[in-house]
């Protein structure tokens, strides 16, 4: 008896230590998880931020100038695409984790249009040797709508981002950017994130695929 008791307690006890050990091993895959989908979040979002301000610049000068060239449309395309590739990776991890799903008018879509936009126009300087097109009125009032939707997308970001600060010019970091590239991913501002800027999306969808008709 006092043997099979004995043996109990090793069994027992080496049960214990294996879920112990399996334990530690999920705690050390999620953490690796964690740390390294909330280190490229920061450095997606930084990198996010960046483009706005970029395109708005851009989309300043071509107001300025009324003129439109070849560089110019490049960098819309760019940082259009940098948008559309945030939202897909975002947006999809969200879904899997079940914190989001937008089934309706997406901000992704609004970037393909204004892309869209810019390169229909351009199309008319590969006719010609000149380095720039002139821009009529009824152009540049889209790109007006688009400047104006772009800062609508950017003074969003400043309102939910976290570890950044925007300024008009620069994006700053803050003291708890380094906090969050190790657990950000398990806070709800980048979902807020999507969900804002697809509602900015929403809310002007029908001026958005006027651009385009």
């Amino acid at each position: 008896m006092a043997k099979q008791i004995k043996w109990l307690v090793v069994a027992s006890m080496a049960m214990g230590l294996v879920f112990s050990l399996f334990t530690f091993t999920l705690f050390k895959e999620s953490r690796g998880y964690a740390q390294y989908h909330s280190q490229s979040l920061m450095n997606d979002t930084s990198h996010l931020i960046g483009s706005f301000q970029r395109k708005q610049e851009v989309l300043q000068q071509i107001l300025q100038t009324r003129t439109l060239t070849q560089v110019q449309v490049d960098l819309i395309r760019e940082d259009s695409y940098t948008l559309i590739n945030y939202y897909e990776d975002y947006n999809r991890l969200a879904m899997n984790l079940d914190r989001y799903e937008n089934t309706g008018y997406s901000i992704a879509e609004a970037a393909f249009v204004t892309e869209a936009v810019f390169n229909r126009k351009i199309a008319e300087i590969q006719e010609t040797d000149n380095a720039k097109i002139k821009l009529d009125n009824e152009f540049l009032e889209k790109v007006e709508f688009l400047t104006a939707f772009n800062e609508r997308c950017l003074h969003t970001l400043g309102k939910h981002v976290r570890g950044f600060v925007i300024t008009d010019t620069s994006v700053e970091t803050t003291e708890e950017r380094e906090e969050l590239s190790e657990n950000g991913i398990k806070e709800d501002f980048w979902v807020e994130i999507l969900k804002r800027l697809d509602r900015e999306a929403f809310e002007k969808q029908r001026d958005l695929e006027m651009l385009v008709d």
